[in-house]
């Protein structure tokens, strides 16, 4: 905020790196306002004695946290990139799982030959991770990937999204950055469809407190009571679109 707001003084962020699946609230005891995910940086401005106030760099979003979901700053190298990610006591399929990553969760992973990661706590399948440096991906396919995973306020993770954060989630496993909330995502992205333009692929398309992705040109896939596929037209029951964005 240094470089937009005067202020006698400003707090140094202290970096540190979420442990477990989190929501992120709009005030101490208030709701949930987005969510933190396992491997991601948070940087605390305050501490309390139970909880952290601050700023996670990944969605930009500014609330409370459960203190005990942070740990120390540690640099991760891969995402889970399928709905969820079973963390095993071995590099086999065979064994039982001893937690799961969802779908955004952050990783140090270490290859153990073609098929598996070492990660801490066990060993996930090759498949379900993706470096954070590879190249562009199909969002729409992503939010795909996502279909029954049910909505949670504030959700943006393979544990549960809401509207925007399915739109935020699939966009960055792509590789894209987009806003987090859904109003910032209708000012923002790419460029505004004009009247009459056809929709296509990648198209989002923004109602009073909802948001879709263009599958095709009849079919969307959005989060409504669970992350689902379903006509254009069945749409207005949101009411009228208030907003057609084309990402860049």
């Amino acid at each position: 905020m240094a470089d937009r707001v005067f202020a006698p003084h400003y707090a140094v962020a202290a970096r540190r790196t979420v442990g477990r699946v989190a929501a992120l609230l709009a005030a101490a005891d208030g709701p949930a306002l987005s969510q933190l995910l396992p491997g991601e940086p948070f940087d605390v401005l305050e501490f309390t004695s139970t909880a952290a106030w601050g700023r996670s760099p990944i969605d930009g979003a500014v609330g409370f946290v459960a203190r005990d979901a942070l740990s120390v700053e540690f640099a991760a190298s891969h995402i889970v990139v399928a709905k969820s990610a079973s963390v095993r006591p071995a590099p086999s399929a065979d064994r039982d799982a001893l937690a799961t990553l969802p779908m955004g969760a952050r990783v140090a992973a270490k290859a153990v030959g073609d098929d598996w990661f070492e990660v801490d706590g066990g060993y996930v399948a090759a498949t379900t991770l993706a470096s954070l440096d590879l190249p562009p991906a199909d969002p729409v396919e992503v939010a795909l990937r996502l279909k029954g995973v049910p909505v949670v306020a504030g959700g943006r993770s393979g544990d549960g999204v809401d509207a925007a954060g399915m739109v935020f989630l699939a966009h960055m496993i792509a590789g894209d950055t987009l806003p987090r909330f859904a109003d910032l995502q209708a000012d923002a992205i790419g460029t505004a469809l004009a009247a009459g333009d056809p929709p296509r692929r990648g198209d989002l398309l923004f109602f009073d407190g909802h948001v879709a992705i263009v599958v095709d040109g009849d079919t969307v896939v959005h989060a409504d009571g669970i992350v689902r596929c379903d006509p254009i037209a069945a749409l207005d029951r949101f009411g009228p679109i208030t907003a057609r964005r084309r990402p860049a």
